[in-house]
Protein backbone atom coordinates (compact mmCIF):
# COMPACT_ATOMS: atom_id res chain seq x y z
CA UNK A 1 0.00 0.00 0.00
CA UNK A 2 1.61 3.41 -0.97
CA UNK A 3 2.23 5.67 1.93
CA UNK A 4 -0.47 8.72 1.80
CA UNK A 5 2.30 11.17 1.31
CA UNK A 6 3.33 9.05 -2.24
CA UNK A 7 -0.36 8.97 -2.80
CA UNK A 8 -0.75 12.47 -2.19
CA UNK A 9 2.14 13.45 -4.97
CA UNK A 10 0.71 11.34 -7.53
CA UNK A 11 -2.28 13.37 -7.71
CA UNK A 12 -0.40 16.94 -8.46
CA UNK A 13 1.08 18.82 -11.78
CA UNK A 14 1.71 15.76 -15.11
CA UNK A 15 -0.87 13.63 -13.54
CA UNK A 16 -4.07 16.18 -14.69
CA UNK A 17 -1.92 17.15 -18.10
CA UNK A 18 -0.77 14.56 -19.50
CA UNK A 19 -3.05 11.73 -21.30
CA UNK A 20 -1.63 8.04 -20.05
CA UNK A 21 -3.72 4.78 -18.38
CA UNK A 22 -2.66 7.07 -15.21
CA UNK A 23 -3.90 10.34 -15.71
CA UNK A 24 -6.19 13.13 -17.79
CA UNK A 25 -4.73 15.49 -20.73
CA UNK A 26 -5.24 18.82 -19.84
CA UNK A 27 -7.96 18.08 -17.30
CA UNK A 28 -9.12 21.96 -17.02
CA UNK A 29 -9.22 22.08 -21.25
CA UNK A 30 -12.85 22.83 -22.42
CA UNK A 31 -12.59 19.77 -24.16
CA UNK A 32 -12.49 17.30 -20.76
CA UNK A 33 -15.36 19.88 -19.16
CA UNK A 34 -17.42 19.29 -21.89
CA UNK A 35 -16.28 15.07 -21.57
CA UNK A 36 -16.81 15.73 -17.83
CA UNK A 37 -19.86 17.39 -17.77
CA UNK A 38 -21.76 14.92 -20.39
CA UNK A 39 -20.82 11.60 -18.29
CA UNK A 40 -22.05 13.56 -15.60
CA UNK A 41 -25.48 14.47 -16.49
CA UNK A 42 -25.56 10.85 -18.00
CA UNK A 43 -25.17 9.65 -14.55
CA UNK A 44 -27.50 11.82 -12.94
CA UNK A 45 -30.44 11.20 -15.28
CA UNK A 46 -30.45 7.58 -14.75
CA UNK A 47 -30.27 8.05 -10.82
CA UNK A 48 -33.54 10.37 -11.46
CA UNK A 49 -31.52 13.12 -10.13
CA UNK A 50 -33.35 15.90 -12.19
CA UNK A 51 -36.94 14.89 -10.11
CA UNK A 52 -35.87 14.89 -6.79
CA UNK A 53 -33.78 17.84 -7.25
CA UNK A 54 -37.07 19.47 -7.80
CA UNK A 55 -38.12 18.64 -4.77
CA UNK A 56 -36.49 19.97 -2.83
CA UNK A 57 -36.77 22.90 -0.80
CA UNK A 58 -33.91 26.24 -0.76
CA UNK A 59 -31.23 26.51 0.09
CA UNK A 60 -29.65 23.06 -1.78
CA UNK A 61 -26.51 21.84 -0.81
CA UNK A 62 -23.77 20.00 -2.37
CA UNK A 63 -20.40 18.92 -1.12
CA UNK A 64 -18.55 17.26 -4.25
CA UNK A 65 -15.52 14.77 -2.37
CA UNK A 66 -12.64 14.51 -5.06
CA UNK A 67 -13.05 17.59 -6.79
CA UNK A 68 -10.78 18.24 -9.14
CA UNK A 69 -10.69 21.74 -10.49
CA UNK A 70 -13.97 21.67 -9.68
CA UNK A 71 -15.98 20.81 -13.41
CA UNK A 72 -19.30 19.24 -11.24
CA UNK A 73 -19.25 21.77 -9.06
CA UNK A 74 -19.84 24.74 -11.74
CA UNK A 75 -22.50 22.38 -13.02
CA UNK A 76 -24.40 22.27 -10.34
CA UNK A 77 -23.66 25.78 -9.12
CA UNK A 78 -25.29 26.80 -12.45
CA UNK A 79 -28.23 25.14 -11.37
CA UNK A 80 -28.82 27.20 -8.09
CA UNK A 81 -26.99 24.64 -5.92
CA UNK A 82 -24.71 26.54 -3.12
CA UNK A 83 -21.83 23.51 -4.13
CA UNK A 84 -18.43 23.37 -2.41
CA UNK A 85 -15.82 21.31 -3.84
CA UNK A 86 -12.66 19.95 -1.82
CA UNK A 87 -9.45 17.69 -2.51
CA UNK A 88 -5.92 17.28 -1.83
CA UNK A 89 -4.72 18.35 -5.37
CA UNK A 90 -3.27 21.85 -5.24
CA UNK A 91 -2.81 22.68 -8.10
CA UNK A 92 -6.25 21.46 -10.03
CA UNK A 93 -8.28 23.05 -6.70
CA UNK A 94 -5.89 26.87 -7.68
CA UNK A 95 -6.93 26.11 -11.01
CA UNK A 96 -10.60 25.75 -10.11
CA UNK A 97 -10.59 28.80 -7.92
CA UNK A 98 -9.47 30.98 -10.81
CA UNK A 99 -12.17 29.93 -12.64
CA UNK A 100 -14.32 31.49 -9.84
CA UNK A 101 -15.56 28.03 -8.41
CA UNK A 102 -15.62 27.32 -4.49
CA UNK A 103 -13.07 24.87 -3.88
CA UNK A 104 -10.73 23.93 -0.85
CA UNK A 105 -7.88 22.36 -0.58
CA UNK A 106 -7.68 19.84 2.85
CA UNK A 107 -7.84 16.83 3.80
CA UNK A 108 -11.38 15.61 3.21
CA UNK A 109 -11.17 13.60 6.72
CA UNK A 110 -9.94 16.71 9.43
CA UNK A 111 -11.39 19.51 7.33
CA UNK A 112 -13.91 21.71 9.65
CA UNK A 113 -17.48 21.99 7.64
CA UNK A 114 -18.58 23.42 10.99
CA UNK A 115 -22.50 22.86 11.32
CA UNK A 116 -23.29 22.06 7.67
CA UNK A 117 -24.74 19.50 6.63
CA UNK A 118 -25.35 18.63 2.93
CA UNK A 119 -28.68 17.30 0.55
CA UNK A 120 -26.47 15.80 -1.68
CA UNK A 121 -23.06 14.68 -1.57
CA UNK A 122 -20.95 13.42 -4.83
CA UNK A 123 -18.18 11.22 -4.87
CA UNK A 124 -17.32 10.75 -8.87
CA UNK A 125 -14.30 7.58 -9.41
CA UNK A 126 -12.04 8.77 -6.57
CA UNK A 127 -13.16 5.57 -4.24
CA UNK A 128 -10.79 3.42 -5.51
CA UNK A 129 -7.99 6.35 -4.52
CA UNK A 130 -8.47 6.17 -1.13
CA UNK A 131 -6.59 3.81 1.39
CA UNK A 132 -9.24 5.18 4.20
CA UNK A 133 -12.20 4.35 1.60
CA UNK A 134 -14.82 3.57 5.24
CA UNK A 135 -13.47 6.52 6.88
CA UNK A 136 -14.75 9.06 4.12
CA UNK A 137 -17.90 6.88 3.42
CA UNK A 138 -18.79 7.43 7.06
CA UNK A 139 -18.12 11.02 7.13
CA UNK A 140 -19.67 11.70 4.31
CA UNK A 141 -22.79 10.10 6.11
CA UNK A 142 -22.29 12.20 8.77
CA UNK A 143 -22.55 15.03 6.72
CA UNK A 144 -25.69 14.43 5.08
CA UNK A 145 -28.94 16.20 5.69
CA UNK A 146 -32.07 14.68 6.30
CA UNK A 147 -32.84 12.17 3.59
CA UNK A 148 -29.85 13.41 1.64
CA UNK A 149 -27.91 10.98 -0.99
CA UNK A 150 -24.68 10.20 -2.05
CA UNK A 151 -23.93 9.55 -5.82
CA UNK A 152 -20.42 7.45 -5.80
CA UNK A 153 -18.84 6.11 -8.49
CA UNK A 154 -16.16 3.58 -8.65
CA UNK A 155 -14.44 0.85 -10.86
CA UNK A 156 -16.19 -2.00 -10.89
CA UNK A 157 -14.85 -5.53 -11.10
CA UNK A 158 -17.59 -7.15 -12.68
CA UNK A 159 -17.64 -9.16 -16.34
CA UNK A 160 -14.87 -7.00 -17.84
CA UNK A 161 -12.30 -6.89 -15.35
CA UNK A 162 -12.73 -10.95 -15.06
CA UNK A 163 -12.22 -10.92 -18.86
CA UNK A 164 -9.23 -8.69 -19.15
CA UNK A 165 -6.68 -9.69 -16.15
CA UNK A 166 -4.03 -8.02 -15.82
CA UNK A 167 -4.89 -6.15 -19.24
CA UNK A 168 -8.14 -4.34 -18.20
CA UNK A 169 -7.86 -0.88 -18.21
CA UNK A 170 -8.75 0.63 -14.78
CA UNK A 171 -5.86 -1.98 -13.25
CA UNK A 172 -4.21 1.14 -12.11
CA UNK A 173 -1.35 0.81 -10.07
CA UNK A 174 -0.37 2.04 -7.56
CA UNK A 175 -3.21 5.18 -8.04
CA UNK A 176 -5.82 2.59 -7.46
CA UNK A 177 -5.42 0.98 -3.96
CA UNK A 178 -8.91 -0.65 -3.62
CA UNK A 179 -11.80 -2.22 -6.30
CA UNK A 180 -15.16 -2.56 -5.50
CA UNK A 181 -18.71 -4.46 -7.36
CA UNK A 182 -22.26 -4.13 -6.00
CA UNK A 183 -22.05 -6.58 -3.32
CA UNK A 184 -18.66 -5.46 -1.62
CA UNK A 185 -20.40 -1.61 -1.75
CA UNK A 186 -23.28 -3.07 -0.10
CA UNK A 187 -21.08 -4.55 2.84
CA UNK A 188 -19.31 -1.26 3.00
CA UNK A 189 -22.42 0.92 2.81
CA UNK A 190 -24.03 -0.96 5.88
CA UNK A 191 -20.80 -0.52 7.89
CA UNK A 192 -21.38 2.72 7.65
CA UNK A 193 -25.05 2.59 8.41
CA UNK A 194 -26.04 3.62 4.67
CA UNK A 195 -28.08 1.82 2.47
CA UNK A 196 -27.74 1.36 -1.58
CA UNK A 197 -30.92 2.84 -2.92
CA UNK A 198 -29.72 2.44 -6.49
CA UNK A 199 -27.15 0.80 -8.63
CA UNK A 200 -26.19 1.02 -12.24
CA UNK A 201 -22.99 0.32 -14.05
CA UNK A 202 -21.20 1.54 -17.67
CA UNK A 203 -18.76 1.04 -19.77
CA UNK A 204 -18.65 -2.06 -21.60
CA UNK A 205 -14.75 -2.12 -22.19
CA UNK A 206 -15.33 0.09 -25.95
CA UNK A 207 -13.12 2.91 -26.03
CA UNK A 208 -14.71 6.47 -27.70
CA UNK A 209 -13.05 6.78 -30.82
CA UNK A 210 -13.96 9.98 -32.62
CA UNK A 211 -13.41 8.26 -36.11
CA UNK A 212 -14.20 4.97 -35.93
CA UNK A 213 -16.51 3.49 -38.20
CA UNK A 214 -20.44 2.96 -37.75
CA UNK A 215 -20.21 -0.96 -36.92
CA UNK A 216 -17.47 -0.14 -33.90
CA UNK A 217 -20.47 2.74 -32.86
CA UNK A 218 -23.05 -0.04 -33.23
CA UNK A 219 -21.35 -2.99 -31.46
CA UNK A 220 -20.00 -0.50 -28.68
CA UNK A 221 -23.80 0.92 -28.54
CA UNK A 222 -24.94 -2.15 -27.73
CA UNK A 223 -22.51 -3.37 -25.72
CA UNK A 224 -22.67 -0.48 -23.17
CA UNK A 225 -26.47 -0.60 -22.97
CA UNK A 226 -25.96 -4.70 -21.88
CA UNK A 227 -23.02 -3.74 -19.55
CA UNK A 228 -25.45 -1.02 -18.32
CA UNK A 229 -28.65 -3.41 -17.38
CA UNK A 230 -26.44 -6.10 -16.18
CA UNK A 231 -24.15 -4.49 -13.90
CA UNK A 232 -21.14 -5.93 -15.46
CA UNK A 233 -19.66 -2.48 -16.42
CA UNK A 234 -16.37 -0.88 -16.15
CA UNK A 235 -17.66 1.60 -13.79
CA UNK A 236 -20.79 1.42 -11.41
CA UNK A 237 -23.21 4.08 -9.83
CA UNK A 238 -24.51 3.91 -6.94
CA UNK A 239 -26.92 5.85 -4.87
CA UNK A 240 -26.78 5.52 -0.59
CA UNK A 241 -28.90 6.95 1.81
CA UNK A 242 -29.17 6.68 5.44
CA UNK A 243 -30.43 3.30 6.93
CA UNK A 244 -32.62 4.84 9.67
CA UNK A 245 -32.95 1.40 10.76
CA UNK A 246 -29.64 0.44 11.61
CA UNK A 247 -29.02 4.51 12.70
CA UNK A 248 -32.25 3.80 15.50
CA UNK A 249 -30.98 0.89 16.54
CA UNK A 250 -27.65 1.79 17.27
CA UNK A 251 -28.56 5.34 19.02
CA UNK A 252 -31.11 2.99 20.94
CA UNK A 253 -28.59 0.65 22.24
CA UNK A 254 -26.26 3.85 23.19
CA UNK A 255 -29.20 5.33 25.45
CA UNK A 256 -29.11 1.56 27.02
CA UNK A 257 -26.02 1.44 27.57
CA UNK A 258 -25.66 5.10 29.38
CA UNK A 259 -28.89 4.13 31.15
CA UNK A 260 -27.50 0.82 32.71
CA UNK A 261 -23.87 2.41 33.66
Amino acid sequence: MPSEAELVALYQSEYFRQRSDRGYADYTSEKIYRSVVATLGKNLDDLGFFQWESTLKEPRRLLEVGCASGHAVDYFDRRGWHALGIDVAAEMVTAGKAAGRNLTCADFLSFDFGAQKFDLITHWATLEHLPQAEAFLRRMAALLASEGKIYLSTCNTGYFARRYGAQWRYLNVPEHVFYFNRKSLAYLAEKCSLRITQAFSYGSGYTTKETAGWLYRLSKSVADRAAKWALSGDMIVVELMADTERVYAADTAMVAGMAES
